[in-house]
């Protein structure tokens, strides 16, 4: 089986006895959740880069409790539509780039399960934390620790790549992409949990959307999603306050009485969908 490109020297990772080597004889173990770390030491920005184990325990109880269901349908939908496009396939990728603790991926492949063709799901994040989570729960889908700025994967071999909320190389999702590949972004919105700005903040402001469109792109669609959630528990509303930047801006008592009084929060999502000129 091949599925992961090596971090040290480019070379296609080949998978044996749980062992990810490559003809240079670089090799990667398979870790007992069943995700492979190919994040490199030098690539790293700290000791323990991306969420930590708290954070990530938050984030999949939220999620779990489907608050972000609407985002989960939009998303699959968009994949499922693509996939009309590709009939005359029979083996398909789908790589999400960020993938957290795998909710989402899970909510595709979830949604693809009727569709007459092999997908494998694989995906990322550098959050040693979270990929653990996501292995350990999906084991069906492929995990790795690695950067969204060098993804670990052949040129060309992706039919879809994910991105919510992450940051990324656009010439890396170019470069994996195939020729009528397409990559969904999703980014907050004006108004993406504009209560907890109004909570934090003396002088709240709509959150600016960038809609430039990555060179060597062509967008093509874009789509607002935007509901309404009540939390009416105070552990929801902290789980949600740890998937965003305020919870390391904001001070522990801002922080301590938003959680107290807040139970309403609109969600605004902008989701944009791209392919390779």
């Amino acid at each position: 089986m091949s599925l992961w490109k090596c971090p040290s020297c480019s070379n296609m990772l080949l998978l044996n006895n749980k062992v990810w080597a490559c003809d240079n004889g670089h090799s990667y173990d398979v870790a007992k959740e069943g995700y492979v770390n190919l994040l490199l030491a030098q690539h790293k920005n700290s000791k323990q880069p991306g969420d930590n184990k708290q954070m990530v325990n938050g984030r999949r109880a939220f999620l779990e409790q489907g608050f972000y269901q609407p985002l989960a349908d939009a998303i699959s939908t968009i994949f499922t539509q693509h996939l009309e496009t590709l009939k005359d396939q029979t083996q398909l990728s789908f790589f999400d780039a960020g993938c957290g603790e795998g909710y989402y991926m899970d909510q595709v492949s979830q949604s693809c399960q009727q569709a007459d063709v092999h997908i494998e799901f694989s995906g990322l994040d550098i959050s040693k934390f979270a990929v653990q989570k996501a292995a350990k729960k999906y084991p069906k889908n492929h995990f790795s620790v690695a950067s969204t700025y060098q993804l670990p994967l052949a040129n060309h071999s992706q039919d879809a790549v994910l991105q919510i909320f992450a940051p990324s190389s656009e010439l890396e999702i170019l470069r994996v992409l195939k020729s009528n590949g397409i990559w969904i972004t999703v980014n907050p919105a004006a108004n993406h949990l504009f209560e907890f700005k109004q909570a934090l903040y003396d002088k709240p402001a709509e959150h600016k959307m960038e809609n430039v469109t990555p060179q060597g792109f062509v967008q093509i669609e874009q789509l607002n999603l935007s509901f309404v959630m009540q939390l009416t528990e105070p552990q929801q509303r902290e789980n949600l306050l740890m998937m965003t930047p305020y919870y390391w801006s904001a001070t522990q008592e801002k922080k301590q009485k938003l959680v107290a009084n807040l139970e309403q929060f609109t969600t605004d999502f902008n989701i944009r969908v791209f392919q390779p000129e």
